[in-house]
């Protein structure tokens, strides 16, 4: 980002002027007298053309770009029973931590009983599942041959017996009539020779009882028709028909029972399948909490204690073999240290120019002589507070990215500065921001002028917090004093009028 004549934050810039200025300075002894070469020594600067480079200093802590946290998994009995020693390097696969699994084997002894139990009980559920569908088939196929029997002695009743019965009572009918008739003619006859003395009486009389008896006949026989067409018809039709119907309700009787026995023993299976899925699941979770009583390294790294990364720990109790653990506590981290990020502050007066993909250069205070490049991962996105101390400072996080180590092996939280490069400034004028004033809104700067220095305005342009890029107000050869002169050697002061 290129910074304008005109930004209101030069007074803060100029602050930051007060910070180690980088380049060469230039000592005057052309024109100047031997005293007062040897008084404003390193205070006098004669402007050249050249390139400088806008940098944003700042600081923080080095962390590792990606960090592994180890918890305890472990429900419950959580006791450490070895430990890997903090700071060492460990290998993916290697141990860290072995907790006491006494309780979870015998758990997974008991549970594998109950396994064992609950598959007898769903293989005895099944077996009366398959008796009770076989006894439900059979009772049935019963139950349904009763109603077609009843179905059938109902159709050789109606089909067979009664037209039998009809037949028969008619023929007995028929019979009697005639045998009525052939004796009421006899008798008439009878009567006759008797009257004529060809015949006793005794003769007569036994004809007259035949007819009597035959009479009789007739009429029981047509009694018989009438008592079974009126009463044993109906009577031999409900019965047959109650037989059918108590057949089929005593199938659908038989079908509701069975059927809901059936379901009964269904209901059975299910539930001991359940069980059983139930216990082969407690079964398997206690094997993984008894995977999870040895802990090893996912990737290799260095070990870090909870403790040491500000994770809570009971107070008095460090992290350390017969420790009990709770549940999803944070114990160890392992950071990894081959690929390290610079995590710096920057205040937010400067946030603007910093960006992604911006070259910086990072060093160490643990290894003052080691320079790492490195580049602008990200910008923080809300600015941070300075806390109690200062409570108006506001900083943005940067993260700065090592793109190589130099085979120096850095920890997390080691102290760190960094310079993050802006943008380089090419061929320009331009005068150390030491010599840079502002009164109202008129920019100027001590030029030396004979044997004294002079006020001049300029045009500020892009600057560091070492360099200022000056567009006009000073020519090429100019020699700028960096402090304030004395009275003595003022020459010319500028007219601010509105703008002092």
């Amino acid at each position: 980002m290129i910074m304008r004549r005109g930004i209101s934050t030069i007074g803060a810039i100029v602050v930051i002027g007060g910070m180690v200025v980088f380049g060469s300075w230039y000592a005057l002894s052309g024109g100047v007298n031997n005293t007062e070469s040897k008084s404003l020594a390193g205070e006098l600067y004669e402007i050249v053309e050249g390139d400088f480079e806008i940098t944003v200093p700042t600081s923080g802590e080095l962390v590792s770009e990606n960090q592994i946290e180890i918890f305890n998994k472990l429900e419950s009995n959580a006791t450490i029973i070895e430990l890997v020693d903090e700071g060492s390097f460990v290998s993916e696969g290697d141990v860290l931590i072995r907790l006491n699994d006494e309780s979870i084997i015998n758990e997974i002894r008991a549970a594998e009983l109950n396994v064992t139990a609950a598959q007898n009980a769903l293989d005895n559920s099944e077996s009366a599942f398959v008796i009770a569908e076989k006894r439900k088939d059979s009772e049935l196929s019963t139950k349904k041959l009763d109603v077609d029997l009843a179905t059938l002695a109902l159709q050789a009743w109606s089909e067979g017996e009664v037209v039998a019965k009809k037949q028969q009572l008619k023929l007995a009918v028929q019979t009697a009539e005639k045998d009525y008739q052939r004796l009421f003619k006899k008798h008439e006859s009878s009567e006759r020779l008797y009257e004529q003395k060809f015949l006793s009486k005794d003769e007569l009389d036994r004809d007259e009882i035949a007819l009597l008896n035959a009479e009789a006949t007739l009429k029981k026989a047509n009694l018989e028709v009438v008592v079974y067409e009126n009463y044993t018809y109906k009577q031999d039709e409900q019965r047959k028909n109650s037989d059918l119907q108590q057949a089929v309700d005593e199938l659908d009787r038989a079908n509701v029972r069975l059927t809901s026995e059936l379901n009964n023993h269904q209901a059975t299976v299910e539930a001991r399948k359940d069980q059983l899925e139930s216990q082969v699941e407690g079964l398997a979770k206690r094997k993984e909490q008894l995977k999870l009583c040895v802990v090893t390294a996912p990737a290799s790294g260095m070990v870090v204690y909870a403790s040491s990364m500000g994770g809570r720990r009971e107070e008095g109790e460090p992290l350390k073999a017969g420790k009990n653990l709770f549940r999803n506590e944070h114990v160890l981290s392992i950071p990894d240290t081959s690929n390290m990020i610079a995590n710096v502050k920057v205040n937010e007066a400067l946030s603007g120019l910093v960006a992604q993909g911006l070259r910086a250069i990072v060093t160490c205070d643990a290894y003052p002589d080691n320079v790492f490049e490195g580049e602008v991962l990200s910008v923080g996105v809300l600015a941070e507070g300075g806390g109690w101390r200062d409570p108006n400072r506001r900083d943005y996080t940067v993260e700065i990215k090592l793109l190589s180590l130099e085979g120096v092996r850095l920890k997390p939280s080691m102290r760190c500065s960094a310079e993050i490069y802006v943008e380089s400034v090419q061929g320009v004028l331009f005068v150390p921001i030491h010599a840079i004033h502002r009164t109202g809104g008129v920019v100027w700067i001590w030029v030396k002028d004979g044997g004294g220095f002079s006020q001049r305005k300029v045009t500020l342009e892009r600057f560091s917090d070492s360099y200022a890029e000056l567009s006009s107000g000073v020519k090429l050869g100019d020699v700028v004093l960096l402090r304030e002169p004395s009275p003595s050697r003022v020459i010319e002061r500028i007219s601010f009028g509105e703008d002092g």
